[in-house]
């Protein structure tokens, strides 16, 4: 999973180079002596001078890596001293990211269970039938957050920026299922009278602070409010089908 851990610090080659390139250098008149009194010749003195350089390179080069992931190690603990994660802000940004989604994830869960159990609670449904109706705003705007949150779930953890929009989704969908709630409790005892309709949410909220929207005829918000009812209905329906599977 994408940032969901600490990238752990594995033993060091460091001294095992180090080592190596000690053990060459030391080596490296033997390599001379040898290579020459192999060859037998005074000729045999620039092919013994070769493989002795020869040896020398690769003590350097030994050297040289060792002390670049030396420097690499050092940087790696310096960040996370100083910046909590080996992998500097990045790294920080992703673990908590990454614990984002978890979190989003179980209470998505938690939220899914509640409603489960709600739909499932003959006794629950007639304290609160404003939360099976969707033609009841608040009720609507539930099962359409619900179902935007749904869409987003992933069994593993996504990448960005899928991920982010999976945890605002299930903010989305918990306020309004905490907003459905409130509001199935305020009407439901107007609901309960026998022939009564469940008042607009308007009438047990604050009067808003956003200024009113006009030019828009009447007969074009009742058909697209007829069409959203349609697809919140259909999409309850779809969803406690999913749920009780």
């Amino acid at each position: 999973m994408p940032g969901s851990t600490i990238t752990p610090m594995r033993r060091s080659a460091v001294p095992w180079l180090y080592g190596l390139s000690v053990l060459l250098a030391v080596v490296s008149p033997l390599v001379f002596l040898g290579v020459w009194v192999a060859d037998g010749t005074l000729e045999g003195v620039g092919a013994a001078l070769l493989a002795a350089v020869a040896d020398l390179v690769a003590a350097a080069l030994a050297a040289i890596v060792a002390t670049v992931l030396a420097a690499q190690r050092g940087v790696r603990r310096v960040r996370t001293v100083v910046l909590g994660h080996p992998d500097g802000r990045s790294g920080r940004l992703g673990e908590h990211r990454a614990a984002r989604w978890a979190l989003a994830r179980d209470r998505f869960a938690a939220l899914q269970r509640d409603y489960a159990a709600f739909e499932s609670d003959p006794r629950a449904v007639a304290a609160r039938p404003a939360l099976v109706d969707v033609s009841v705003p608040t009720t609507e705007a539930f099962v359409e957050a619900l179902a935007d949150a749904q869409v987003l779930a992933t069994p593993t953890e996504p990448g960005d920026p899928r991920r982010e929009e999976f945890v605002a989704a299930v903010d989305r969908a918990v306020a309004a299922w905490d907003e459905a709630r409130r509001y199935a409790d305020a009407v439901a005892p107007r609901m309960s009278a026998p022939g009564s309709t469940p008042p607009h949410p308007a009438e047990t909220r604050p009067p808003s602070a956003l200024p009113p929207r006009h030019g828009t005829p009447v007969d074009e918000y009742a058909a697209v409010a007829d069409a959203v009812k349609q697809a919140a209905a259909r999409g309850m329906r779809d969803l406690r089908g999913r749920l009780r599977a």
